[in-house]
């Protein structure tokens, strides 16, 4: 409904007059003054509250839109997932992790719930942030793995590269290198050599890929792989699709995408080749 502001003012002005409420002259304009300037203070307090909800709505509206969550609801298999900015994400069973669809152009961040693999791409002027529970980790490209569940349980180890953890608590940095691994033990963290290597290849054993690019989930075989694999069309490399690898081997798991989307590939022991 619109009002006319100017027409009720007249209104009251009128009935005012009839029922001899006016004061007189000189203490009208003084309050007449007053009123003209408490409405226009009103009006403007409106559009401003009017103006920060519509701010607030769009903001919460686009943060939801472009916020997403990954969880993995296998038993067994890691749900490997390829990040907007390349990094390759293996979530371990009942792990969750929640990221935006574009990351910002100043920094990249996540957080984590449960035990994952990261292999990030590295990008100087982008570090890239992962929040737990009782811990926030920073690195700029790196491979590592988390172990985070609730505030007492927190595991990192570092396959490649270097990564800064802080407690929440004290919010002291520490540095873990390569070969390192760092735990949550007494409220405090411990840092220590790495026991074995061999835990990091684990997540590669059983992946499970869902509505992944084709080209993502080759570049995750070719890190395995001591072949190169080439498609011979771009075009078929954004083909989407869902499949999952139980300990197959390199050549096993590109004959398996090739016949899932009509594809033939040839080996000759150096190269692979994808195409039609």
């Amino acid at each position: 409904m619109i009002v006319d502001v100017d027409k009720a003012w007249e209104k009251l002005h009128t009935r005012l007059k009839d029922e001899d409420l006016l004061l007189p002259a000189n203490e009208k304009a003084v309050n007449v003054s007053f009123f003209v300037k408490m409405r226009r203070v009103a009006a403007v307090t409106i559009l401003c509250i009017c103006s920060g909800v519509i701010v607030l709505y769009l903001n919460l509206k686009k943060e939801k839109e472009h916020f997403v969550s990954i969880y993995n609801s296998e038993i067994i298999n890691t749900l490997v997932s390829t990040l907007e900015d390349g990094s390759i994400i293996y979530l371990s069973a009942g792990g969750t992790l929640a990221c935006p669809e574009t990351f910002t152009s100043a920094k990249r961040q996540v957080s984590l719930r449960g035990e994952a693999l990261f292999d990030i791409n590295g990008d100087k002027n982008r570090p890239f942030l992962i929040e737990t529970e009782p811990a926030l980790v920073e690195v700029t490209g790196t491979e590592f793995t988390i172990k985070s569940v609730g505030k007492e349980m927190f595991e990192l180890s570092v396959l490649h590269g270097s990564v800064n953890v802080t407690l929440k608590t004290t919010g002291i940095p520490l540095r873990v290198e390569s070969g390192e691994m760092v735990r949550l033990q007494s409220g405090n963290l411990q840092k220590s050599l790495l026991p074995d290597r061999q835990q990091f290849y684990r997540y590669t054993q059983k992946m499970q890929f869902k509505d992944e690019r084709l080209d993502d989930i080759v570049r995750v075989i070719q890190k395995i792989s001591d072949k190169s694999i080439i498609f011979s069309d771009d075009v078929i490399k954004d083909v989407e699709i869902t499949i999952a690898f139980d300990n197959n081997t390199v050549e096993e798991m590109i004959g398996l995408l090739c016949e899932v989307v009509d594809l033939n590939f040839t080996d000759d022991h150096n190269e692979i080749f994808i195409g039609h």
